[in-house]
């Protein structure tokens, strides 16, 4: 069961877990530290340690518009949009508009209010389809945007989860999940929706595949194969909505060409009647929405393939599309779970020859519905960003998912960005003006991490100056170390301590090209034997991966 629906995986610093003595002094010059601490129960952050770039800045004005955006010397701007134009190809769900009063650029934003049209709800801002270009070596392509959070929500009742927030996400409008794959098929291959990758499925998708049209006969059934290893609906509860299921699957069927659906019950019953899966991504699955009557599901493991038939006898004469249904919440996957991998679906069949389908018939069924990959969530509370005031929402500054703000591997791919506001069912703390959002901004940076020019000397000559410096291509072996040693034998008293947890603490080494690591010397002076893992962090643009390329452990006796 969770008790916090919408927060899986925080990544939490907590005050008094860690004591560091000296590592203020020590990061601008040398040291790389990395800190991640999870706890299921809370959702704030501590802010004290933070990612900042130290590229120089210089302002970019941006073509056919007076908006100036900070951008460092190695930053591109690819695709900006300050609403000056007001909404444009941009999709606003209600709870979405362009507002002139408050704004980080000369006049308009986007804004999601705080107020009776938008309580209890989802609202999606949607951008234009995008068409991203291809990067060079040693290129990242990010995003960041402007915002001004007066969201004071974030958690009115004291209970330490989320209630006002918002989340970003991002998808290839190509990245569909339905697949022929033999990926836990059923003979040969299965439709299946899921990654190949991640062995099954993410969040915040909802994906249909529909088979192709046929005429119902008098007194027909259908039968399919069926498998589902989805999250468990049990405790499924979230306040103002109807949810007593978590991630879902259902079966449809449409007879005006796929305008209009209806649910399909089958000789095994679903296992709810309203599924977060479907509402998380429409409101209109919800209570007194156009699509509630579609709100049920199966969840949970269905024990491997079923064979499920279905009575289409009340559509006999009519031309029918059948459509399997997958939708998923914001929160709990494959990447939490392996065991739950997404759901199947293999010989369709309509009695009387009306229909068969599985992928070895090459049966011509159609796929759509969204795959969103969420980037990050966070919420307006004195602690983050753009709290009651606008600021730039940059690298480094979400405390969850993808800190860098890096979308290289949509490189060459048409892509949207989906903002949505969340407010639940009251304000007991305090209501404000909402969510607004400007200066919306995809660039990309080189990323280049080139050590300067060592042993320059100028000289000065007639009207010319002559400048030499030392082998850049030169090669060799060398000593690095980094050690708590001040040279007289006894512990170094002002290093670094963790209490409880763990962190990374490390030296930064400028190499240019291909590097070699020979040999690595641990010594452990605490009082009991201890594991330590020594890892090897890659650049990421122009700051450092928070994930090692290469990591070993040792077992250091005392």
């Amino acid at each position: 069961m969770r008790k916090n629906f919408f927060i899986k995986k925080s990544r939490i610093l907590n005050e008094g877990d860690i004591e560091m003595k000296m590592i203020k002094h020590l990061i601008p010059l040398s040291i790389l530290c990395f800190f991640m601490f999870a706890k299921q129960s809370d959702y704030k952050v501590n802010q004290d340690i933070t990612i900042q770039s130290v590229n120089e800045q210089r302002p970019v004005v941006i073509e056919n518009s007076n908006v100036i955006v900070p951008q460092s010397r190695e930053e591109i701007d690819l695709w900006v949009e300050d609403f000056e134009n007001g909404q444009g190809d941009w999709f606003f769900s209600p709870g979405w508009n362009i507002t002139n009063s408050d704004s980080n650029s000369p006049s308009n934003s986007a804004n999601s209010p705080n107020d009776a049209s938008t309580i209890d709800g989802t609202h999606d801002m949607i951008t234009p389809v995008i068409s991203l270009p291809a990067l060079g070596d040693g290129e990242t392509m990010n995003f960041s945007f402007y915002l001004k959070a007066d969201m004071p929500d974030a958690d009115g009742d004291g209970d330490n989860g989320l209630e006002d927030y918002y989340s970003v996400s991002i998808q290839d409008t190509e990245a569909l999940a339905w697949q022929p794959s033999p990926t836990g098929s059923y003979d040969g291959n299965s439709y299946w929706c899921g990654d190949e990758e991640v062995g099954g499925y993410l969040d915040s998708w909802i994906q249909f595949l529909d088979t192709p049209s046929f005429v119902v006969p008098a007194g027909a059934t259908m039968t399919a194969d069926l498998m589902w290893a989805i999250e468990d609906p049990a405790g499924a509860v979230v306040a103002g909505s109807c949810t007593d299921g978590w991630d879902a699957a259902n079966v449809q069927i449409s007879v005006d060409g796929g305008v209009t659906w209806n649910l399909l019950n089958g000789s095994d019953p679903y296992d709810f009647q309203c599924g977060y899966g479907w509402i998380w991504n429409s409101n209109e699955y919800d209570t007194g929405g156009s699509l509630n009557n579609l709100a049920a599901g199966w969840g949970g493991d269905s024990g491997g393939w079923n064979n499920v038939s279905f009575n289409l006898s009340q559509y006999a004469g009519q031309e029918a599309m059948i459509r399997f249904a997958f939708g998923s919440d914001p929160a709990y996957c494959t990447l939490d779970d392996s065991s739950i991998t997404g759901f199947h679906v293999d010989n369709i069949v309509v009695s009387g020859g009306a229909l068969s389908c599985s992928p070895e018939s090459n049966c011509e069924t159609s796929v759509a519905g969204a795959v969103w990959v969420d980037q990050f969530y966070d919420y307006g509370d004195v602690d983050r960003p753009g709290y009651q005031q606008w600021e730039q929402y940059v690298v480094g500054m979400p405390f969850n998912g993808n800190v860098f703000m890096d979308i290289s591997d949509f490189a060459t791919k048409d892509v949207q960005f989906r903002i949505q506001s969340r407010y639940d069912d009251n304000n007991d703390g305090g209501t404000g003006t909402g969510l607004f959002i400007d200066d919306f901004r995809i660039y990309k940076n080189s990323g280049g991490s080139f050590p300067p020019p060592f042993d320059l000397v100028g000289e000065v000559g007639n009207e010319s100056v002559s400048l030499s410096w030392s082998d850049l291509n030169a090669s060799g072996t060398d000593d690095f170390i980094y050690d708590n040693d001040d040279g007289s034998g006894a512990a170094f008293t002002n290093g670094i301590t963790v209490t409880g947890e763990s962190a990374w603490a490390g030296e930064r080494l400028d190499l240019a090209g291909e590097s070699t690591i020979n040999s690595i010397s641990i010594f452990n002076n605490n009082l009991t034997d201890t594991t330590i893992t020594v890892g090897a962090f890659g650049q990421f643009g122009s700051l450092f991966n928070n994930e090692a390329s290469y990591t070993t452990t040792i077992e250091a006796v005392s």
